[in-house]
């Protein structure tokens, strides 16, 4: 790397090798394996279904599904590896004697991590979306297409939101994976529960990122069921997204700054 404060080089440097070290290798090839099971389930589809109503309503439920739980594993099994994978392999103790600032180096490392699940989980939807288009059946073939592009803008969002939150337990506790999934599969799954009152749906993440979520081909009451009675508005739902994500990151890079990695 670059003996420069703060130059560019460095930094580049280093987004480039937490890509290879997050998606070159086991956990990359699990995350493969599930990029490519849609594809698999759609090709299966696209030669076996022949009811219109369920070719024009497979991608919606199965990025509404599949995607979602796919989105949630990622972030908090890439997301709290930018930092425990370098504690344990004691490759952080050596980046903080470079000139590089900790909470760009943070920053960088989990710039690396966005970009390389938003393009792993983005190709595999526009794949999937490609497939189906082949189905004799389908309908509105030009929205569908679009549909794909908003789909993966709001998955890339969950990436981001739910990253962060990772990257800020990976920081502060010894197991973030356990206590993300504890997080993710616990108290998020919790408040979605359609028969839990909307105050409590109103403290988990899902609820304004299930807001933002296009309706389009989905059953009005699936929904309706997780936002209840009263979902927010979407400006709202979008800020209040925004201020916790940057909230997250923040106080994620504060512990990071004043927190000791030794050997």
């Amino acid at each position: 790397m670059s003996t420069t404060p703060n130059s560019f080089p460095s930094y580049f440097a280093l987004f480039k090798l937490t890509l290879r070290q997050l998606f070159w290798g086991r956990r990359g090839l699990l995350m493969l394996i599930g990029c490519l099971l849609p594809l698999i389930i759609a090709v299966i589809f696209r030669f076996t279904v022949r009811s219109t109503s369920g070719v024009n309503s497979f991608i919606p439920y199965l990025t509404f599904i599949f995607y979602g739980f796919l989105t949630n594993l990622c972030a908090i099994f890439y997301g709290s590896a930018i930092v425990s994978d370098e504690i344990d392999g004691r490759g952080l103790t050596f980046l903080q004697m470079r000139p590089i600032q900790k909470s760009l180096l943070l920053l960088t490392k989990f710039a690396a991590y966005i970009v390389g699940a938003v393009v792993l989980i983005s190709v595999s939807h526009l794949l999937l979306t490609g497939i189906i288009q082949t189905h004799p059946k389908l309908k509105e073939r030009l929205t569908v297409l679009g549909m794909s592009f908003i789909y993966t803008g709001s998955l890339s969002l969950g990436l981001l939101t739910y990253g962060t939150f990772a990257v800020l337990l990976s920081v502060r506790f010894k197991n973030p994976v356990l206590w993300g999934l504890l997080f993710v599969l616990g108290w998020e799954r919790l408040t979605s529960i359609p028969s839990m009152p909307t105050g409590i749906k109103r403290i988990g993440i899902t609820h304004y990122l299930m807001t933002l979520f296009p309706d389009f081909k989905l059953k009005v009451d699936m929904l309706n069921d997780l936002l209840g009675d009263t979902p927010p508005n979407i400006w709202v739902a979008l800020l209040i997204i925004c201020v916790l994500t940057v909230g997250a990151m923040w106080l994620a890079i504060r512990i990071f700054r004043e927190r000791e990695y030794l050997m």
